[in-house]
């Protein structure tokens, strides 16, 4: 696959122009506080669970499926 600008070098002055104002939210989300488990985990329970209905309309793995081959040393 060719592309017609992959010679290009990315710039990030040019290409991805920042604020002070995007640099002071990256670092407040990397430096920000920390989860403990407990919180985690309260976090997680405060998420609705997905409806049956939702997880069956989710679509299926496909395909045949597969056997172990047997290893030399059962046979």
């Amino acid at each position: 696959m060719s592309s017609s600008g992959s010679g290009d070098v990315l710039d990030l002055d040019r290409d991805l122009p920042t604020t002070a104002k995007d640099v002071a939210v990256l670092n407040r989300l990397r430096y920000g506080r920390r989860l403990t488990f407990d919180q985690y985990l309260e976090c997680l329970a405060a998420l609705d669970a997905p409806s049956p209905a939702r997880l069956r309309s989710r679509p299926a793995a496909g395909g045949a499926p597969f056997d172990l081959l047997e290893e030399p040393w059962d046979s």
